[in-house]
Order: C-alpha cells, then sequence, then structure tokens
C-alpha cells in the first residue's frame, strides 16, 4: 500500500501552522486584546466578591496594591526597556491616563457594591464609544461602518442592561 501523504509536506505544515499560530501569539494585537479581556473580566468578577466588605475607595487602595506587587513580574517578563522623553509631554498624557484610570477604578467599585456585577461590568465594558468619540475628534482617526455599528450595538447593549 502506497503513503498517500508526503512526510515532509506534512511535517513542514506543521511546523509552519505552529509556527504561524506561535508568532500571532506573540505579536497579535488580537491576542493581547482577548487576554485583557479575560483578565479584566477576572478582575471585575473578583472586584465584586471584595466588594461584599470593602468600599470602593478601599477597593482602589487594595487594588493598588495587587498592581504593585505584580509590576516588578510583569516588568520582568516583558523585558521593557523604558526611559521616559521628558522632553514630550506623553509622560504628563501617561500620569493623567493613570489618575483618569483610577478615578474610574473607583467609580466602578462603587458601582459593584451597588449594582449586579453583570449589569456593572457590562455597562462599564462599553467605555470603547468615550475612547472611539475621543479619538475620532480629538486624533483624527477615521470612523468606518464598522465601528459605527459597533458603537451602536454597544449603545444598545446599555440601555437593555440599565432597565
Amino acid at each position: 500500500m502506497t503513503n498517500r501523504y508526503n512526510t515532509t509536506q506534512c511535517s513542514l505544515g506543521a511546523h509552519s501552522l505552529v509556527g504561524g499560530l506561535v508568532s500571532m501569539f506573540v505579536a497579535n494585537w488580537l491576542f493581547y486584546s482577548m487576554l485583557s479581556l479575560v483578565t479584566w473580566g477576572l478582575w471585575g468578577f473578583l472586584g465584586k466578591v471584595a466588594s461584599r466588605s470593602i468600599s470602593g475607595e478601599g477597593l482602589v487602595l487594595v487594588s493598588s496594591l495587587g498592581w504593585a506587587a505584580t509590576f516588578p513580574i510583569l516588568f520582568t517578563v516583558f523585558r521593557t526597556h523604558w526611559r521616559p522623553s521628558l522632553g514630550s509631554g506623553d509622560l504628563l498624557w501617561g500620569i493623567l491616563a493613570g489618575a483618569v484610570g483610577s478615578l474610574g477604578m473607583l467609580f466602578f467599585y462603587v458601582a459593584l457594591a451597588r449594582g449586579e456585577a453583570s449589569r456593572v461590568v457590562a455597562i462599564t465594558a462599553a467605555y470603547p464609544l468615550i475612547t472611539a468619540l475621543c479619538a475620532f475628534f480629538l486624533l483624527g482617526e477615521p470612523f468606518s461602518v464598522q465601528k459605527v455599528v459597533g458603537l451602536a450595538f454597544a449603545l444598545i447593549g446599555i440601555a437593555i442592561l440599565s432597565q
């Protein structure tokens, strides 16, 4: 009986598939987006559990301690070589982003303490509406039909969940 498959081609095909998957996971923004989705999903769940006995303000402090504890590990794993460019305004924008993010975290934890996690997390997960509008009006990023439809669905979702 003859072998219908060329083992060299199969081997190269498997190698190519594995290599393609590895490069997709390493360089692809979608992979990191999905990791963010999972970790932020767990963040919302864990925040809800913690909010049973810790105030929103307390959760901001406690979760910041968690962030501070993991930062050196993440910095080492991703081997980030960062040197601040003090001449650009980007350092100030980064600090402002952190401050605004801290406020968002505070409001998120207060909402979790007062509402259902499934509703709070879903509604606050629509924050790309704000990002997309700011990027369009302030950065000149283009709007596409897909973006408009996606944002419309997000608004519809907020309306449904807030009932």
